[in-house]
């Protein structure tokens, strides 16, 4: 059953069986209490009539010729007086003596008086008998049909001789049409009153499921997507459930709209800033592919920076077994001044070596500390370049923020937006700590190649300051060679500059090595960078797929938003 149905069923039923219920009960409570007036007119008749009769002092008997008396009173003559109580009242009065109708109004069909017939068997038994007044509501009178009303007369003086009875009848025909015509006009007021109850029912049962049916399909379409739905303003207006019904429709409507708006406008502000995260990511890759270019190219500097400093200090050997050998020959010299020209040759000869060995160690240096500079220069990039990785991952931080802002106002639907956005949160703070590690990477690798460089300086210097004496050793050789006869004086100040020699050696040798360790060193850490480059670059193209993933989700929301139809969107 529909709605209407059971509106109908509970609205109308109630009525058919209450004014069934109704009609039955009225119809049997008329027809009872017309009888019962019938009954009590009747009766109240009866005792008037035997009234009228016992006022007549006597006893009551029956005389040789059939009349009876009452006193003085002949009943059996007594015409006028059941004849004027049948016109005042309109019933026959009928006096039997005995079972034997003795006077009556009653005429049959030829006017003559109805007398001298007998009481049924049943009123005898009761009345004469029994001493009951007794009502009747069929009393065959000439073939007519009466109410009848019986009451038993006593002797004069005595309550227990019944010698006759009053009967008072009415037509039946006449009552019962009176009756009928009232139970006629109950049923059809009855009816009346049913039929308008059952059409005022079923216009409000047709209303209600109208306006029930009409705020189900509005429903239905809010269901399918479509939130431009519009409800009838008489329905909006009126005041019972139904009105509520349509106004709560409304009120949804509104709310999914607003709603909708809400997350429409949200989703593509995720959307842009996901591409703009995108985008981001994708440069800062980009940036990141030139940084690990760059670090790999320190490597190489560096690995280049530290064979140089091996092959320095292999030169410095070799520098050193030739100053040894000089301390040596100059020994020779002061030990043998007969082999004086034959050392001072060995000692030119030696000088020579050892300005050749000086311009190659005085150009390792100059390539050394071109390798250092060039060091420099890639350590500047390396910090410009985690400078930009730094402003990149606080941007990349920012737009983290505002997409788990977005994501806080979508409630249910943003909670993947606040997951991504807290990954991408976590790899923006993971690349800004990578990037304060290479900076301070950078930082000691510039300030080791800043004290190499000092380093380079005092070695240069020191190179100079060797050259000097050898350009001093080659004019005392010479003049040892020209000047035999101060050999000896010659041979002292050679050997004393063999010493500062030597001494310089040591001092040069230390500072090789120092340099090739911190070469090294140089090494290690730009392998650390790289390596920390490395990582970074795999981090933001871990926040690229991220970023990625972020579109999807918002192209897709996007769409299933635009199965609603909204107004101005």
């Amino acid at each position: 059953m529909n709605i209407k149905k059971k509106i109908l069923a509970i609205s109308i039923g109630p009525v058919l069986v209450l004014g069934i219920i109704s009609l039955a009960f009225s119809v049997t409570m008329v027809k009872n209490s017309m009888l019962d007036e019938v009954k009590d007119a009747l009766k109240g008749t009866a005792a008037a009539t035997l009234a009228a009769y016992d006022q007549n002092t006597g006893d009551y008997m029956e005389t040789s010729n059939g009349d009876i008396w009452k006193g003085s009173y002949n009943i059996s003559k007594s015409e006028s007086l059941v004849d004027r109580i049948k016109s005042n009242s309109g019933m026959d009065v009928t006096f039997f003596y005995g079972d034997k109708r003795i006077m009556t109004s009653a005429v049959d069909g030829n006017g003559d008086r109805v007398l001298n017939s007998k009481a049924g068997d049943k009123i005898v038994e009761k009345v004469l008998k029994g001493g009951e007044e007794y009502f009747s509501r069929a009393v065959s009178i000439e073939g007519t049909l009466n109410y009848g009303y019986f009451m038993p007369v006593y002797q004069n003086g005595s309550t227990d001789e019944i010698i006759g009875m009053v009967f008072v009848g009415t037509d039946k025909q006449e009552k019962d049409m009176v009756i009928n015509q009232i139970i006629w006009s109950l049923s059809a007021a009855v009816f009346a009153v049913m039929i308008v109850c059952m059409i005022v029912g079923m216009k409000f049962a047709s209303s209600i499921s109208k306006n029930i049916r009409t705020s189900i399909n509005a429903v239905g379409k809010i269901a399918a997507g479509d939130l431009t739905v519009w409800v009838d303003d008489r329905m909006l207006k009126q005041k019972d459930e139904t009105g509520d019904l349509s106004r709560v429709t409304i009120t949804l409507r509104d709310a999914m709209q607003e709603t909708i708006k809400e997350i429409d406008k949200n989703a593509r502000t995720l959307l842009d800033a996901s591409r703009l995260l995108q985008t981001a990511a994708d440069n800062t890759s980009g940036t990141m592919e030139n940084v690990r270019t760059a670090v790999n190219h320190v490597v190489d500097n560096s690995a280049e920076q530290a064979e140089n400093s091996r092959n320095t200090s292999e030169h410095m050997r070799i520098m050193g077994e030739n100053i040894t050998e000089t301390t040596s020959e100059v020994k020779t010299l002061d030990e043998n001044a007969v082999s004086m020209q034959q050392s001072s040759e060995k000692a030119a000869e030696t000088l020579h070596r050892l300005q050749n060995i000086n311009s190659k160690v005085e150009d390792t240096i100059h390539e050394v500390q071109e390798q250092t500079n060039r060091t420099n220069e890639s350590v500047k990039r390396i910090q410009a370049a985690t400078e930009f990785i730094t402003s990149i991952a606080e941007e990349t931080n920012l737009l983290s923020l505002n997409a788990s802002i977005e994501a806080a106002r979508a409630g249910e639907s943003g909670k993947g937006f606040a997951v991504v956005a807290g990954q991408i949160k976590k790899l923006s703070e993971q690349s800004n700590q990578s990037s304060k590690e290479i900076e301070e990477t950078a930082k000691e690798l510039q300030d080791d190649s800043s004290k190499a460089v000092e380093i380079m300086e005092e070695m240069q210097k020191i190179i100079i300051s060797q050259s000097e004496s050898m350009s001093e050793t080659q004019k005392v050789v010479e003049e040892v060679i020209s000047q035999i006869s101060n050999s000896m004086q010659s041979i002292r100040q050679i050997k004393d500059s063999t010493e500062n020699l030597a001494s310089t050696r040591n001092e040069v040798l230390q500072a090789v090595e120092d340099l090739s360790a911190i070469a090294q060193d140089n090494v290690s850490g730009t392998k650390e960078t790289y390596d920390e480059t490395e990582m970074v670059v795999d981090t933001f193209q871990q926040v690229y797929k991220s970023a990625e993933q972020l579109r999807e989700i918002a192209d897709k929301l996007v769409g299933s938003i635009e199965y609603f139809k909204i107004t101005g969107v």
